[in-house]
């Protein structure tokens, strides 16, 4: 994503499209090739998942909600942060599973899910006052 010239376009597309295309980079084909390699990237996992599991129609929605998790926790592009939350997400849903079940597995997840968008929420919001 730093040295490659197809990073640095995705890059600098995600951070403004409209700069980047002022600046020469020709944001459509970066808009598809960054959706090809996510389809490449989607397809892989879901042939690696579908080898051990039963194929539903609903088997991505556990996966999606531990991979937004870990996005909101450690951040867009900080792959050490993303990492480390991920391993840190495993070892409570471990934890979790040992202590309340497996029944409340993804439920857990999900509680840890809303309880650091509630601690972001008020973390970020700042004192609005008027000025004197």
């Amino acid at each position: 994503m730093k040295k490659s010239k197809l990073g640095r376009a995705i890059r600098a597309t995600a951070q403004n499209a409209r700069a980047a295309k002022i600046l020469g980079v020709d944001t459509e084909k970066v808009y598809a090739a960054t959706f090809g390699i996510n389809a490449a990237l989607c397809g892989v996992a879901g042939a690696l998942i579908s080898i051990t599991f039963t194929i539903h129609p609903y088997m991505g929605l556990p996966y999606t909600i531990r991979s937004f998790m870990i996005v909101i926790v450690a951040g867009l592009g900080n792959l050490p942060g993303v990492a480390m939350s991920g391993m840190g997400l495993g070892v409570f849903e471990e934890f979790a599973d040992y202590i309340l079940g497996t029944e409340f597995r993804i439920g857990s997840v999900f509680l840890l899910l809303v309880l650091i968008l509630v601690y972001r929420r008020f973390k970020l919001s700042r004192k609005r006052e008027y000025l004197k």
